[in-house]
């Protein structure tokens, strides 16, 4: 039986075209497997694709929750005091865009991108960035992780902000609705699917696999450009990781996409996955460019013509 090539988009795509958004998908991907020596007609025009659109129930339950009262306590005048990132969000909310903005400032100090700024401490002569889990970051240290990220990997820092509230959101109000959309457009048919996965994406692809049945039907899963990396992500999985899930997973990344940080995976409990690094150029997190690299390509394409 043919597999589905399925892919799972990231924030962001509110009000888009899905049908736009998809062609370029295909058109990246094509691009890969020509430079991979692979006929693109045989793969890419003779395979079914489905492409779950989620991004403006996403957005709708953002702009609902910024509707809800203020919840007063997550409101402060004190500098040194925790808050959400975004006033108008609810406190579990925000907590978890804090402690989602701690684990990025670890990632981006262990790789040596960003150096230490804000509170730290010294134990046995070795700096220790102070631990979220006993105390969330407060607004001085936010504004210097958010500038240090900013200033080092060139993305602004009310975009930064964005794509944490947008995580936030879906791992704490939205995850139930939008894996209803993902998995209604998944053929039920108990066919094989190849599951290609971007960005916020892949957290929503990483919940989907903790369904037996559509884990047994992966033959092939890709993420691009994905925080998984991120502990605070994986704790707040549907089934919290890092784990080992039973498919055939390949991870892709640029050391200057920011959303990637936490690669590669293999110094993780995630199992067998196969981590490729590549080099996007001025684009880090373009998916376009993530299935335009030849070796990410083949792996599609081998996957769909061998189901």
């Amino acid at each position: 039986m043919n597999a589905t090539l399925v892919f799972v988009h990231g924030r962001s795509q509110q009000f888009k075209d899905p049908d736009e958004i998809k062609r370029n998908w295909l058109a990246g991907l094509a691009s890969g497997l020509v430079k991979a020596d692979l006929e693109t007609g045989s793969v890419v025009d003779g395979t079914a694709v489905a492409f779950p659109f989620y991004a403006n129930l996403l957005y709708g339950i953002t702009k609902d929750l910024a509707r809800d009262p203020l919840e007063l306590e997550s409101m402060t005048d004190n500098l040194d005091d925790a808050a959400p990132l975004h006033p108008y969000m609810p406190q579990d909310v925000g907590v978890l865009e804090r402690q989602l903005l701690h684990d990025m400032r670890v990632s981006a100090e262990a790789s040596g991108m960003v150096p230490i700024e804000g509170p730290a401490t010294v134990v046995a002569g070795r700096i220790e960035l102070e631990s979220v889990r006993e105390r969330v970051l407060a607004w001085g240290v936010t504004r210097h992780v958010l500038a240090a990220l900013s200033r080092h990997t060139r993305v602004d820092q009310e975009i930064i902000s964005a794509y944490l509230r947008d995580v936030a959101v879906y791992l704490t109000k939205a995850r139930g609705s939008v894996l209803d959309v993902v998995k209604a457009a998944i053929p039920p048919d108990g066919g094989p699917i190849v599951l290609v996965s971007h960005s916020l994406g892949t957290v929503v692809a990483c919940d989907l696999l903790a369904d037996e049945n559509l884990c047994r039907r992966t033959k092939l899963w890709v993420t691009a450009g994905s925080p998984l990396g991120l502990e605070a992500v994986c704790k707040n999985l549907e089934t919290p990781g890092p784990r080992n899930i039973d498919v055939d997973w390949l991870t892709t990344y640029d050391v200057s996409d920011i959303v990637a940080l936490g690669h590669p995976l293999q110094k993780r409990d995630w199992g067998g996955v196969e981590n490729v690094q590549v080099d996007n150029g001025d684009e880090p997190h373009s998916i376009e460019r993530y299935l335009g690299h030849p070796e990410v390509a083949q792996r599609i394409g081998a996957a769909l013509a061998g189901a």
